[in-house]
This record gives C-alpha cells, structure tokens and sequence, in this order.
C-alpha cells in the first residue's frame, strides 16, 4: 500500500478492502478498542466511512481468527501417508461384510479383538 501524505486532507494509505482498515486500527488502538473509537480512527487515516455494526462485525470475525487460526490435523493424518499396496480394498471391505452377515456384528468383533492381539 503506497503511503499518501496527510496534507492536502489525503488519508495516510489507500486500502484494498474495509476489513484491513479494521485490522490496521486495531493494530494501532488495541484489541479492546471500541468501535466508536475505531470509527473516528479510521475516518482519520483512511477517509473510509464506515458504521460501528459494521465494525464490531469486523472486530468479531478478525477476533475469532485469531483464536482459531488453522485446524490442527489429527492423530491420523499425521502419520505417513497410506501407500497403494497398504490401502483396504474394496474386496476387504466386502470380505468383512459377508463375514458379519454369516457370523454377526459381536461374533466378527471377537474375531478382530482376537487377531489384533
């Protein structure tokens, strides 16, 4: 963002989008800002109107970010990933199936209870 000089009543920088403008002032004022405070100091820097529901929208989501920025991966993901010659095919899946439908659902739980052991 080129910075513009404040004289001549330009605001301080060009924005791309009023969520930045949001970013920015909470930079600057702090978290616990309000949004009239917020408001008046982006009028001033930026010469962008903009309404405190708006702004507290903003403030929200950007603080909910923050909290969560990513999704952690899980346990299983983080292990190496599954080559072809590991991968349960569609016969398994289909072998498993006939033996619970001939031995039933505890019958084929003991069976795998006892193999995995």
């Amino acid at each position: 963002m080129a910075k513009k000089p404040i004289e001549n009543g330009q605001p301080d920088e060009k924005l791309t989008n009023k969520a930045e403008a949001v970013r920015r002032a909470l930079a600057q004022l702090g978290k616990k800002a309000t949004p009239t405070e917020i408001q008046v100091y982006i009028k001033q820097h930026f010469d962008v109107d903009m309404t405190t529901k708006v702004i507290s929208v903003y403030k929200s989501k950007l603080s909910k970010r923050r909290r969560h920025p990513g999704r952690k991966a899980h346990a299983e993901s983080a292990s190496a990933p599954v080559t072809l010659t590991e991968a349960i095919s569609l016969r398994d899946l289909r072998a498993l199936k006939e033996l619970k439908d001939r031995h039933g659902l505890s019958r084929l739980r003991e069976l795998l209870e006892l193999v995995s052991h």
